[in-house]
């Protein structure tokens, strides 16, 4: 079992200390990168300067991502077809006809 390392980063202002696998760090890295980028664009943009306000829009926007690709992502029914699919071929082969 791989021991967790400890890695401190910055969102927003504030520091938070993870515990994480070492090949999670350059993941976590790049999100909160991702996540300081998307707080500069939004603190640019508005004239608000509360933070809290600036994270819940960086936060709906990643939301509305991730739904738009759940959404998009059909290879469930797809897989669930192909194997139906495939029982009633094995189901016709092995009957002889």
């Amino acid at each position: 079992m791989e021991e967790k390392q400890k890695i401190t980063v910055t969102i927003g202002g504030r520091k938070f200390t993870f515990h994480i696998l070492p090949e999670n760090e350059e993941r976590v890295r790049a999100s909160v990168k991702k996540i300081e980028e998307k707080v500069a664009f939004y603190a640019s943009k508005y004239a608000t300067k509360d933070m809290q306000d600036i994270l819940s829009i960086v936060l709906m926007e990643f939301v509305m991502q991730y739904i738009s690709l759940e959404q998009k992502d059909d290879t469930k029914d797809m897989t669930e077809g192909l194997s139906a699919l495939d029982r009633r071929l094995e189901e016709y082969i092995n009957s002889g006809r």
